[in-house]
């Protein structure tokens, strides 16, 4: 008797564990059977030493063997499935139950051990709607405040005079974002710059520390990471920094009085139909938004303040437009005056077509197994991305791709108008070319319902920056540079601007 009570237990126990493991070796057996890029490296480690040191090589690589197929790669973030453009109209109609965009940021980002915020419907709800509508209306005020931080912010320069630029350009985005999103009186604290600008710095810190263990130790590495402390107090100096203004917001609601018009009372305004209780909850929310915009933002505009200094020619066409848009607009910096500055916004998106912040994008969590219309298998736990960098370097799409052409995508801005075409088409391929499109040729700010919602404010703040510091300076290289812009650091996948770097700035002076 025993000996078959034996035997039952042990085909229990053998039942639960094929449940259990079959259909992650299903999973698993799948992605084998996809084409794997950087075979020639060998083994697992060899492979992740070879992403790491030259990930921009294998895509190139991945792109030109496989540009129409499937494929994988080994990653930091372990095995990827690399999908082509093709695919994508597809897969972004896909539910997020099915593929997972919030799932992936939170691997990425090791939310489990960060405390990144995993669901964060009240953020996106209000910067896709209250933030994108209220830009034409603020537009006045973020202006005066770009004014205000180049005056305060950058030297002189009577003569050509050697700026680090990254920094400051970094303080400008942060004390412009926080107009925004706190209010004029608070966006230049101290205490405020301090949290919105390094939260982020010790974020990305305490990923690469937790990062450099193997994911099978992180839940143990936690606790010998100091990195993950600064994090946490970052959150306790948000709490005591901003719950007193969060409690006299709600107090003025109370007594009637006028509110402030900024993303802070938004929130504050909708917490409840967002299921929101707590005030500390809002409070992270801040933190949240400087992670996504701040140092984004900032790193765009230093590169693209390095292709301008590499080619100064074209601040003269950029200072008559400019100076050409306001005079229609009475010197009004207003959000139409914006859209109408299409030779900048062609520079734009030329900087960020060449130096793409990350190689590779939409990037998703497949949670069910996916066959596509063509029969192609995605296999579930696995991610997936698209080779974001080695598309913006395809010549059949950007002839001379390595080329930095400011009036590329303004010349393909205008020859959506012809004759022939039909207004509404000419229309929606212009939209097509522009610095905030989220196309599959244009992946920086996603693609399809994910598409980054804070896009067009990161336009608008970049634009105002730009604008203001072309028409105060002129801007080159220093000698030693050669002409030569400067290389970009790259850490595995991800391209950032080499911060450290001076350019020149030389006040304009207009008779």
């Amino acid at each position: 008797m025993a000996q078959y009570v034996l035997e039952f237990a042990l085909f229990i126990v053998l039942l639960l564990a094929v449940t259990l493991f079959m259909p992650s070796l299903t999973n698993y057996l799948s992605l084998r059977r996809l084409p794997l890029n950087g075979a020639q490296h060998g083994s697992y480690p060899n492979r992740l030493m070879a992403f790491t040191s030259n990930a921009e090589q294998l895509y190139r690589e991945g792109y030109a063997k496989f540009k129409h197929t499937v494929y994988r790669v080994t990653t930091v973030e372990g095995s990827r499935v690399v999908i082509p453009t093709k695919y994508l109209e597809e897969l972004r109609h896909l539910p997020d139950s099915t593929i997972n965009n919030i799932k992936s940021l939170f691997q990425i980002f090791e939310g489990k051990y960060t405390g990144l915020n995993e669901n964060a419907p009240l953020i996106n709800h209000v910067v896709r709607t209250d933030l994108t509508r209220a830009l034409a209306r603020l537009s006045p005020r973020l202006c005066e405040e770009v004014d205000r931080c180049i005056k305060a912010e950058l030297p002189p320069c009577d003569d050509w005079t050697p700026v680090v630029i990254s920094p400051i350009i970094l303080r400008i985005v942060a004390i412009l974002s926080g107009n925004l999103f706190l209010g004029p009186e608070l966006c230049r604290s101290d205490e405020y710059l301090h949290m919105s600008i390094n939260y982020t710095v010790d974020l990305f810190a305490a990923v690469a520390a937790l990062k450099r263990y193997p994911k099978i130790l992180r839940p143990l590495a936690q606790y010998f990471t100091p990195e993950l402390s600064s994090i946490q107090d970052h959150k306790r100096r948000a709490n005591a920094f901003l719950l007193p203004v969060i409690r006299r917001r709600r107090a003025m609601t109370r007594e009637g009085m006028a509110m402030p018009d900024d993303m802070l009372q938004w929130m504050i305004n909708k917490a409840d139909s967002f299921n929101v209780k707590d005030d500390a909850e809002l409070a992270y929310c801040q933190l949240s938004l400087s992670l996504a915009a701040i140092h984004t933002t900032s790193i765009t505009a230093t590169h693209i303040i390095y292709d301008l200094a590499a080619h100064p020619a074209i601040l003269h066409d950029l200072r008559h437009e400019i100076h050409s848009v306001l005079q229609a607009t009475n010197g009004a910096m207003s959000s139409q005056a914006l859209f109408q500055m299409k030779l900048l916004d062609s520079v734009m998106r030329e900087s960020q077509r060449l130096n793409p912040t990350n190689m590779a994008r939409f990037t998703r969590y497949v949670a069910k197994p996916v066959t596509l219309q063509d029969g192609t298998g995605l296999p579930a736990g696995y991610f997936i991305e698209s080779p974001h960098m080695a598309i913006c370097r395809d010549p059949l799409i950007y002839p001379e791709p390595d080329t930095f052409n400011p009036h590329r995508f303004l010349h393909l801005r205008q020859l959506s108008h012809t004759h022939t075409t039909p207004p509404t088409a000419a229309a929606a391929a212009e939209h097509k070319h522009q610095f905030v499109s989220a196309t599959p040729d244009n992946l920086s700010f996603g693609y399809g319902r994910h598409a980054c919602p804070g896009r067009f404010f990161a336009s608008h703040e970049l634009k105002l920056i730009l604008a203001h510091l072309i028409l105060a300076y002129d801007i080159r290289l220093p000698a030693d540079a050669n002409g030569v812009r400067y290389r970009n650091v790259v850490r595995s996948a991800v391209v950032v601007p080499d911060v450290g770097k001076a350019v020149l700035l030389r006040r304009v002076v207009y008779e």
